[in-house]
């Protein structure tokens, strides 16, 4: 039986996570690259991008924009 959630997961972590996605492919890199050059783990950060884990910190966001190589943040919060 699935485990229950305490509290929904917002849409707009969903957003976020699939524009980092689509980032990650429209580029061709490698999920696990993104991970490692960001110092996340992979697991973590694929709950992150699948939208199945609460917000992000800043602090990640910035992280995760420097190993995508992306200039404009806004990029990561298209479609908010």
């Amino acid at each position: 039986m699935p485990r229950e959630r305490k509290t929904d997961i917002p849409e707009s972590v969903a957003i976020i996570g699939g524009n980092i996605k689509s980032i990650i492919k429209s580029k061709g890199l490698k999920t696990r690259y993104v991970a490692e050059k960001a110092d996340l783990d992979i697991e973590t950060f694929r709950r992150y991008i699948s939208g199945r884990s609460q917000i992000m910190g800043i602090d990640k966001l910035v992280r995760i924009s420097n190993a995508l190589e992306i200039s404009d943040y806004n990029e990561l919060f298209e479609g908010l």
